[in-house]
């Protein structure tokens, strides 16, 4: 399933810049009236990270806010209820808030190169029902973890460029969240820490077209955790493509469409201080789905509409993405997302 993932998009992303490598001369007169190369990210869905390289000198600073809204769960691509889920467990989740705020960073100190840096905090919040008919809710929060690195600038026209990311994840978060529950303080599952805890690396592959009013573009994405972390876990590696399509309606405003396709694996390995089982009756039980390794990996694909403010003779941004999945396939019983949405500014200077 992986090797098909990674080559789909892969190829998806190498046609879509070959047909429209054709129409660089049709689109060049269009393109050089209305669009600087240092405003090309303004047409890119606020929703998708290390968009856009910048010029030699030039600093960005941004913040994003993201809400992502989870209910129902999912075995397969079906949803069950949570009696189904109870059957098996002895807690089933109901829903789950997600909250981050993210602060970025770019300078370019040259043309080809830009770095970037990225620090966010999380809150989360979890509602449960268990056998009993007792609902509770976990909560946690802390800074999740940051990433480093840069932006290379593989080639660059009057209507289309591309560039290559790699970002290195730190393990900034705290992964030893606790609170609550049932059984007292205990620590929580994987959905419910900051982080990951361990190392890894983000590639990423971004080109970018512009066709007079209309911008195009397309990112492929991986993160990598290379280790396990302090509780003796790695996450799943993700892998992500995106396909958008920008819209001018005005001189500062625009909008856009996006499509996105990502697929996580399980964990592996797992933490021994989260409570995987326990015996109400004398038996012990499986607790709860999210303490399972076995089920967090998954494949869904999303549906987004965004747009763009620019503020009058200025690189300053202001934009809104919203979205929601228009096919998900979880290792589960694990919760799908009903709903998400990013809201940023950007100020280029």
């Amino acid at each position: 399933m992986k090797t098909i993932f990674q080559t789909t998009i892969l190829t998806a992303a190498t046609l879509t810049a070959g047909e429209f490598t054709n129409l660089e001369t049709q689109a060049h007169s269009a393109h050089h009236g209305r669009h600087s190369h240092s405003g090309h990210h303004l047409e890119s869905p606020i929703g998708v990270m290390a968009s856009h390289t910048h010029k030699t000198g030039q600093w960005m600073l941004s913040y994003r806010y993201m809400f992502m809204r989870m209910e129902q769960n999912f075995v397969g691509d079906s949803t069950v209820p949570d009696s189904t889920v109870l059957s098996d467990f002895i807690v089933s989740p109901q829903d789950m808030d997600m909250q981050m705020h993210m602060l970025g960073i770019m300078f370019a100190p040259t043309d080809r190169l830009t770095l970037m840096g990225m620090l966010n905090y999380v809150e989360t919040s979890m509602a449960h029902i268990n056998r009993m008919g007792v609902n509770f809710t976990t909560e946690s929060t802390g800074f999740g973890d940051s990433s480093l690195g840069g932006l290379y600038k593989l080639f660059e026209t009057d209507s289309q460029n591309a560039h290559f990311g790699l970002m290195a994840l730190l393990p900034t978060a705290d992964i030893d969240n606790k609170d609550n529950t049932p059984l007292g303080f205990s620590q929580l599952p994987y959905p419910m820490q900051s982080g990951s805890g361990s190392w890894g690396l983000n590639p990423s592959l971004t080109w970018n077209a512009h066709l007079g009013h209309w911008s195009l573009g397309s990112q492929v994405s991986a993160k990598f955790y290379l280790a396990d972390n302090d509780n003796d876990y790695q996450l799943g590696n993700r892998y992500e493509g995106t396909l958008w399509a920008g819209r001018h309606l005005t001189n500062w405003l625009s909008t856009t469409v996006r499509l996105n396709l990502a697929h996580w694996e399980d964990i592996e390995g797992a933490d021994p201080n989260i409570t995987t089982t326990a015996a109400p009756m004398g038996t012990p039980l499986p607790l709860v789905p999210t303490a399972d390794t076995a089920l967090r990996g998954g494949t869904r694909l999303d549906f987004a509409l965004g747009a763009s403010l620019t503020l009058p003779k200025s690189q300053t941004r202001l934009a809104l993405e919203i979205g929601t999945p228009i096919y998900q396939n979880l290792d589960g019983p694990q919760l799908g997302i009903d709903w998400f949405a990013t809201a940023g500014l950007q100020f280029a200077f």
